[in-house]
Parts: structure tokens; sequence; C-alpha cells
């Protein structure tokens, strides 16, 4: 691809992260001096390095190369060690944490039962109050320093998957950032992982190998770009400026196996769709609606003209492999008859108008899956109107309650814990500013958080997603599947749960 074009599709856009033809000339020249993995993702964390900030993927891209968790989840559900070794429950409110020895932060403090300590102090105090991860850990009431490398960490009610949820949590150097606080720290952020920051810019992120890590990398340099249109994403790939695009579409495959490089095909981790508000006065609120929405939209074909058939229609919260899945429920089949039978019984044969923000930069077709849902749902009735916005925006919405129409791209993810109980509260009424709230299964769902007796809790998790599928809090699209785009450079790629595995990544020439 000649640089003409480069500059034609990048130019504008990039101004402030790439400075196209400067960013041109730095890669060839540092490029020649050590290896340097050129990672593009369509969004960079709205608070910069302060891992509390947010559980988005989008920031999570990023954070993965800097900090560490406690514990992983692989793509079957299994907990598996991370800087904590092995865990045990002493009983149904207290975990005893056994932690990875001799591993420091890349300032130099030690981790250690303490650093632990400090990050669930932080997490659990009021300060934190307003922070996403805050939220996950509303159950926590502290931790016990038992001995250098133990430590005790306590629940207000039986958490089972404790352990799994630990898999959200990262941890930061506790002595800097006492020191600095959240805002402070997210400018100079320091972690255990694999790569540290010298540079936090506008739409790049410049950081160094620390090759005193656990886990140290492959490469000595990584530079993250914030570029919001995949198109610019694809040809960085394709004209060798970029060495893994995040979040392309099936459409991009030839397009880059004809320039000798590749896509990896991953499961994602979450049921995606358009999430009802029903809090509002409006037809949404009916559940004949919500129902007749689902039964409106051809899912199948979507999976098959822009999916490649690589997943699969969704009729639930959580995907295939998430604790809960009901293997009994099916999804939706294709009926507009019937859609448009129960549009009748509630009221709207005639149809009604709709308003969905939606992030369309940031999932796989989403433009395409938009544009067909809307021609669906016109068939019968419906005029929905899609509003993009940035993903900024919907994460402040989703906190605030001030969406402006009646649904907006929510899905149900199960990250970290592969568990639907996981994005079950989030679509109910123990949110602040809830969208969808039925207070009638409110006892199931707090029934089912306090439930230590594995069998049981199952049984209440797959009645959650029956109940989840008959009255929907959303239209169900299909299992998320991703497309990333890697240069022919690039091996050991591979994403577990979204979670970028940067220390295994290495170039080749």
């Amino acid at each position: 691809m000649g640089q003409s074009v480069v500059k034609k599709r990048w130019g504008p856009g990039l101004v402030v992260g790439f400075g196209a033809a400067v960013f041109l000339a730095q890669w060839s020249t540092s490029a020649n001096a050590d290896q340097v993995l050129r990672l593009a993702s369509y969004s960079l964390p709205k608070a910069l390095g302060n891992p509390h900030s947010s559980t988005s993927i989008s920031e999570i891209y990023t954070w993965a190369a800097i900090f560490d968790n406690l514990t992983k989840v692989d793509a079957t559900g299994r907990v598996l060690p991370s800087l904590a070794l092995s865990w045990e429950a002493r009983d149904s409110l207290t975990w005893r944490f056994r932690l990875r020895e001799g591993v420091r932060f890349s300032n130099g403090e030690p981790f250690d039962a303490y650093a632990v300590a400090t990050n669930i102090e932080y997490i659990t105090s009021e300060a934190a109050r307003r922070e996403s991860v805050a939220r996950e850990f509303r159950q926590v009431l502290g931790a016990k320093v038992i001995d250098t490398y133990t430590v005790d960490i306590t629940t207000r009610q039986p958490v089972l998957v404790l352990p799994a949820k630990l898999a959200a949590f990262r941890m930061v150097a506790p002595r800097h950032w006492k020191a600095l606080g959240p805002e402070g720290f997210g400018q100079d952020p320091v972690g255990t992982g694999p790569f540290k920051v010298v540079k936090w810019g506008t739409a790049k992120i410049e950081l160094v190998a620390y090759e005193d890590s656990w886990r140290p990398p492959q490469v000595d340099r990584l530079e993250i770009y914030q570029l919001p249109d995949p198109s610019a994403r694809l040809q960085g790939v394709q004209s060798g400026q970029l060495d893994i695009a995040l979040i392309l579409t099936s459409d991009d495959i030839q397009a880059l196996e004809s320039t000798g490089n590749s896509m990896h095909i991953g499961p994602g981790t979450s049921v995606t769709g358009m999430a009802f508000v029903t809090q509002k006065d409006s037809p949404i609120r009916d559940r004949r609606v919500r129902q007749a929405l689902n039964y409106a939209v051809d899912k199948q074909a979507i999976v098959d003209a822009l999916f490649l058939g690589h997943t699969r229609p969704a009729g639930q919260p959580g995907i295939r492999s998430a604790n809960g899945h009901n293997p009994d429920i099916e999804p939706y089949p294709y009926d507009p008859d019937k859609a448009r039978q129960l549009l009748a019984e509630a009221g709207y044969a005639d149809g009604f108008d709709m308003v969905a923000e939606v992030v369309l930069s940031g999932s796989t077709n989403a433009v395409a899956v938009y544009s067909f849902v809307a021609q669906q749902l016109a068939s019968v009735g419906v005029n929905l109107e899609v509003r993009g916005i940035p993903i900024a925006q919907l994460i402040s919405k989703s906190i605030t309650g001030d969406w402006a129409g009646t649904a907006f791209g929510m899905d149900f993810d199960v990250k970290p814990t592969l568990d639907i109980m996981r994005p079950i509260p989030m679509h109910s009424c123990q949110r602040i500013k809830p969208w969808h709230c039925d207070e009638s299964v409110m006892p199931l769902i707090e029934a089912a958080q306090r439930e230590f007796d594995p069998a049981k809790r199952l049984e209440m998790l797959h009645e959650l997603s029956r109940i989840y599928h008959d009255d929907p809090s959303m239209l169900y699209f299909y299992e998320l599947v991703l497309f990333d785009g890697l240069s022919k450079r690039v091996r050991g790629f591979n994403p577990i749960n979204r979670i970028i595995n940067y220390d295994e990544i290495r170039l080749v020439e």
C-alpha cells in the first residue's frame, strides 16, 4: 500500500496520535534499534493508568500489559494461579490466599501480603465508591495480613466465586498509590506486568520491557495506539505500521491474507445485544414488546453473513462456556408473524419509534449489525434510530442513567469469572440507576449471590437464565466472536477471555 493512501485515510485522525509522516519515520528508525510491538485499539483508558476505575474490555486491553491479577480464569472457567498461587475457603466468609514470592513492582516495591491488603483497603473505602472495580467487590469486607506471603480476604456474605472475581482486580504498587492518589497514579502507573509506561499521550502509550517482571516480555518495547476507525487499524497492519489491530471484521480476512498477514478469530466473553431501558414510560416496558423485538430479528442470518458461522445466536445471559448457561434454553427463533401478533396484543399493531445509543467503533461489524437489525424491526413496524456514541459516554450514561432513548448497546459480559452472576446484577434493580428493574426476581438474584453450595447455586443460575430469556432485558443478538488482525511478524498472540498475553507475544523478521 502506498504512503499516499495511508495519509489519505489516516492523516486528520492521527495528528494527535501518530502524526502519520512523523510516525513512519519513527517506526523505521526504532525498528532497526530494537523490537517494538505496535498494537491499535479503538479506545484507550479514560482514567489513564488507574486500573481500579473500570472493568471495560477497552481499558483492559491496555492494563493487561502493565498490571497483574491475583488469579486468572481460562476459557473453560477454571480459576488458575497468577500473583496468588493457591487459595482455600477457611469458612464461608474467609478466603486465604498464598502469594507468589519474589515478585516486585516495576518501581522496586515488593509484591506481598501488605500490597494485597493495601489494594483491598482502597477498593473497600468510601473514597473508591465511584470506582467500577469497587462496585464489583461490594461484598468484600477487608483483608488481613497473616504473614509476608499469606493474606486472608473476608466478605460480608458468602461469595463462592471470589477467587474467580479476583481476576478483575489488578494489583497496583501500594506505596506509589498512596503517595500519588488515583489521579496521580493514573498518570504514572506502576504494576508487576511485563511492561512499564514511559509516556502516556492522548492517543499513544509508549512502554518498555520490565525485564525483572516475573513474566518478562519477548520484545523490547510496546506502543499502543488509539484508532477509532477500524479501516485505519486494518490499513496499519497491511502497510506494516502495526503488528496487531484489535476488533476488525470478517470482511477484512481476505484483505489481510492478500498482503501475507492473518486474522486471529477467537471467542468473546459476552452475549451481545441491545439492552432495553424499561424504567422509562415507553412501549419497551411491556414484556410482550420486548419478546416481539426478539422474534423480529433473524440472528442466524447475522451469524452466517457477518461472522461466517464462527458463533451462534443467543437467547440468555451467558455464553455457552459460562457457569449458569442453561443448555435447555433455545434462542428466540426468527418469527416476524409472532412479533406482529405480540405487538398487536400489547396495543402497538401500527408499531412505534425507538432510539438506541450504540458504540459503533468498538464491536466487530457493529454498523452492519445495527443496520440489519433496524431493517428487520422496520418490517414489523418498529422504527429504530441508531445513534453512535463514544465508549466513554456509554460508560458515563450507564452510571448516571441519562439515556436519550429506550435502548443501548450493552452486553451480558461474563468476564472475568465466566459466571452469569457477574452481568445479571448489572441488568437488575441492584444498580444505583437501573435501566431494567424487576423487583420480583431480586430475591432469587440475592439468594444466588449468597449461596455457597455449588450445586444449589447452579440450579439458581439456570432458573435466572430462564427468567431473563422469558422476560428479556435486551434484544439478544449472538455470542460475541472477535476478529483481530495480525501482521506476518507476530507469533504467540492468544488472548484468553480477551486478556492479551503480552508476555508471550514475539516478533519474527
